[in-house]
């Protein structure tokens, strides 16, 4: 597909300066359609074309000045104010092809707000293809969406995994605040649910090593959530023009019987903007699919489940074992946000968030059975809540230190809840997480003479409050008899400041060069208490405290020739450990998790090699990317000792062995990623990606000498094919996702024992969740993850500037399919209906 966008500009040009307003109309050419909200970037000035398409420049733009014009989908164009000053002049841009992916469809990403093209790999998803799609939750748009990979424990959820890293290791930030904190544990994270899929404006995928940037935790990746922000109306607007509008939409689901909803309301004036968005999602039990693998007819289904009825617990017949009950879940949003225009160049935004959840059933636990008997009668996170303020200052005004600076403040509050209660048992158990984050970061960058310069400074504190009690279900009564709280009992914290610098510099029209240091100090204190089911030390109670300090860097180039553009990359990336590595304690599967003042950070060092190719007519385009990442000194769970120097402990009437958290292990994670896309038709479009990995880790065995296994968090190989057609006000599509099968000798190793017959690797209990997978019924051994794959249509049709209808229709064929390590099966066949209208 070949269309122009083209800018049609109304000016006046006085002496050197255009002196008169300047009005910057943007549409689709071919359409004549004006493109709403297209980034107009201007000396002083920066901001969204309105629904019109248009921009006003102001008066005072110099005929040297550059003005950039950007849209999703199309390249990004240049245009003088001498050029503007010509009132018959027309800027062609060319439109990407809609199958393009990665960095070349995106218009700015990340914390910096970075213009794509660069070395870094990066990929992005539209509001509006998230809408299309209409996903529950961030962790379904990544999954139907991008080339991250998405395990979930629960249906409520979804951790990312990128390039063979999870939870910890991949960094979650929203509007330039990081989401991790210092409780982030290394399993599976569920959190990237506490950001509204409704509120996004873009989400971006950023692959590979991103603590230059970002700091720790970015090993495998950042995934940053860009949510709506107001738009302040153009110094030269109308006095007719709307200062107020809305939209409202509604989409149902039949899968899980799901209604998500939400308001918007935006006030527009010339200094200040405000916008206010409500929206609720509720679900009932979520319905897999009905046709599963022959042979294994009754893998994922939910035969029985438990009720508590008349006082006791009882074990239910499920009359539809299609039906996982226990995954039903609801959510509250709110996103409310200001912006100020304080001053030519000067800009205020006011940012505050607020999510919470009902209780979220942890699915995989609920079917977790002890001698053929279900263990748990109630299993779920209480109410998950996120609050976020935040405040950041842009200045776009030049001075000898900047051209460009952000200054961004936050304080971030998340509360976690644990309940859990035994089969038969009156005495559930709860546990409650606070954690308290207030951040201070700055952005600068300069141009010096064809060299880009980027620096800045972080500061964060995290508090961690943890308590736990018992309530009886029978009585009521609640108690906390030598109960032991997930982290320590008197508090603990997270004190993290760095620095880096980053600098850009083209040797010519050809050859880009990029490197960037970064210095990083973190320290971390327990506190523990007297009455802990423990005696701690003298010095646990006092207050142990980690030290540690990193430096990374990274160096890249970027060759762009008439064959394709080249680039190769080597980053530093760093993990230091936080709260839940240090002193977690914590009973799962028949251990006893103790604290480990000794951890130092995780660190990894990535090689990466890619080469992008458009053709001329922007018809096609292929991207490949190979990489390898070598981690060190990465946390493990080893076997440990109280500090009396046993190695067992016994609580609740169970023998608990002790493990603890060590720097014990090396890996390396090796794949590659492809995309290509064709435009068969006008209109028309064929798309796909494909991604293969694989991960070992060192281990040592019994005898102390070190095995070579599988590293966890490693899917098999996945991919996505699709198609897509757009003609006039409607946009119809289909998909086929897939993954391939994952054999058992592939699963990460949990523990080693030396028999008679040589060396018995144990697969449970690990990340992978190997015991989520079906049983052979000839040899009652797992067999590991299924390959699998479903096809999804969905369409979109315009009525008319205001109303927009949606339907989808995923996984057509009802196939039953579960995700690598995932502990609850996908939607069967879904069929979702969605309506918006604009006011």
């Amino acid at each position: 597909m070949s269309k122009i966008l083209c800018c049609v500009l109304a000016i006046f040009l006085v002496g050197s300066a255009v002196k008169a307003q300047q009005i910057l109309r943007v549409v689709d050419a071919a359409t004549s359609v004006p493109l709403a909200f297209a980034t107009v970037v201007a000396p002083g000035t920066t901001g969204l074309t309105d629904e019109r398409g248009r921009f006003a420049l102001g008066g005072d733009l110099l005929a040297s000045d550059t003005v950039k014009v950007s849209y999703v989908g199309y390249q990004v164009g240049e245009i003088t104010g001498a050029e503007l000053a010509q009132a018959s002049y027309r800027l062609g841009l060319q439109q990407v092809a809609t199958t393009v992916f990665g960095d070349e469809r995106l218009v700015v990403y990340g914390r910096r707000g970075e213009n794509a093209g660069g070395i870094t790999q990066v990929e992005v998803l539209s509001g509006a293809e998230i809408a299309r799609v209409q996903p529950l939750s961030t962790a379904a748009a990544l999954e139907n969406l991008s080339g991250a990979y998405v395990q979930k424990s629960q249906f409520g959820g979804g951790s990312p995994i990128l390039r063979g890293f999870e939870a910890n290791r991949v960094l979650l930030v929203v509007d330039g605040v990081r989401m991790n904190n210092a409780i982030y544990r290394n399993g599976h994270l569920q959190n990237s649910i506490t950001v509204d899929p409704l509120a996004l404006a873009q989400l971006e995928v950023i692959y590979g090593a991103g603590s230059l940037a970002y700091g720790s935790d970015a090993i495998g990746g950042v995934v940053y959530f860009r949510t709506k922000a107001p738009r302040l109306l153009s110094p030269g607007a109308e006095a007719t023009d709307r200062k107020l509008s809305g939209e409202v939409a509604v989409n149902v689901g039949s899968a899980a019987g799901s209604v998500q909803s939400s308001a918007l309301v935006e006030y527009r004036a010339k200094s200040f903007a405000t916008l206010t968005l409500l929206s609720t999602t509720q679900t009932s039990h979520l319905r897999a699919g009905a046709r599963g693998p022959n042979e294994f007819p009754d893998f994922g289904r939910r035969p029985t489940y438990v009720e508590r009825v008349g006082g006791n617990d009882e074990v239910k017949n499920n009359p539809r074992p299609a039906r996982q009950i226990g995954t039903a879940y609801d959510q509250y949003n709110l996103l409310q946000k200001f912006r100020w225009r304080l001053n030519r160049g000067l800009l205020l935004d006011l940012n505050l968030q607020a999510s919470t959840t009902g209780d979220v059933p942890r699915y995989d636990a609920l079917t977790e059975a002890r001698a053929g008997n279900l263990r748990w009668a109630r299993w779920d996170y209480g109410p998950q809540t996120r609050t976020l303020a935040a405040a950041k200052l842009t200045d776009l005004r030049p001075t000898k230190l900047y051209d460009a600076a952000t200054y961004l403040v936050s304080h971030q509050f998340v509360a976690e809840d644990r309940i859990r209660r035994r089969f038969g048992d009156d005495l559930e158990e709860n546990n409650l997480e606070k954690v308290h984050t207030a951040n201070l970061q700055t952005d600068f960058s300069k141009q010096l003479a064809g060299t880009t310069l980027r620096y800045g400074i972080d500061l964060r504190r995290d508090w961690v409050a943890s308590a736990a009690f018992l309530r009886n279900v029978s009585t009521g009564d609640f108690s906390t008899p030598g109960l032991a709280t997930r982290y320590p009992s008197q508090g603990s914290s997270l004190t993290g400041l760095g620095s880096y610098v980053d600098l850009e510099h083209s040797l010519n029209e050809v050859i880009k060069l990029r490197g960037g240091l970064r210095v990083a100090h973190q320290q971390l204190r327990a506190t523990f208490g007297r009455d802990d089911p423990i005696e701690w030390p003298q010095a646990y109670l006092a207050g142990i405290v980690n030290y540690n300090t990193s430096v990374t860097g990274s160096f890249g180039v970027k060759a762009s020739t008439k064959f394709g553009r080249l680039t190769g990359l080597f980053s530093q990336g760093f993990r230091a450990p936080n709260i839940d590595d240090f002193a977690k304690f914590r009973e799962r599967n028949g251990f006893i998790l103790v604290p480990n003042p000794e951890l130092v950070p995780e660190r990894s060092n990535t090689f990466e090699l890619g080469y992008a190719f458009t053709s001329d007519d922007d018809k096609f385009l292929l991207t490949t990317t190979a990489y390898h990442t070598w981690l060190a000194n990465a946390v493990i769970r080893v076997p440990g000792l109280l500090p009396d120097g046993s190695p067992f402990l016994t609580t609740n009437g169970e023998v608990l062995s002790v493990q603890t958290n060590a720097n014990a292990s090396s890996a390396r994670v090796y794949g590659f990623d492809v995309r290509a896309g064709y435009q068969l038709l006008r209109g028309l479009d064929l798309s796909g990606s494909f991604h293969a990995l694989r991960g070992v880790r060192d281990q040592a065995g019994p005898d102390g000498e070190t095995i070579v296994l599988p590293q966890d968090h490693i899917p098999p190989p996945y991919g996505r094919f699709a198609l897509d057609y757009r003609r006039n006000k409607w946009l119809v599509g289909g998909n086929v996702r897939y993954q391939f099968a994952k054999r058992p000798e592939d699963y990460a190793v949990s523990d080693i024992s030396d028999g008679v017959a040589g060396l018995t690797f144990d697969r449970t209990g690990t990340s992978d969740n190997f015991e989520f997978t079906p049983v052979d019924p000839a040899t009652g051994r797992y067999v590991g993850s299924l390959g699998w794959w479903t096809l999804n249509v969905n369409a979109l049709y315009a009525v008319n500037d205001r109303w927009t209808l949606r339907l989808k229709v995923d996984n057509l064929f009802d196939r039953h399919y579960r995700t690598f390590a995932s502990g609850v099966s996908a939607a069967g066949l879904d069929v979702g209906l969605g309506v918006s209208g604009k006011f």
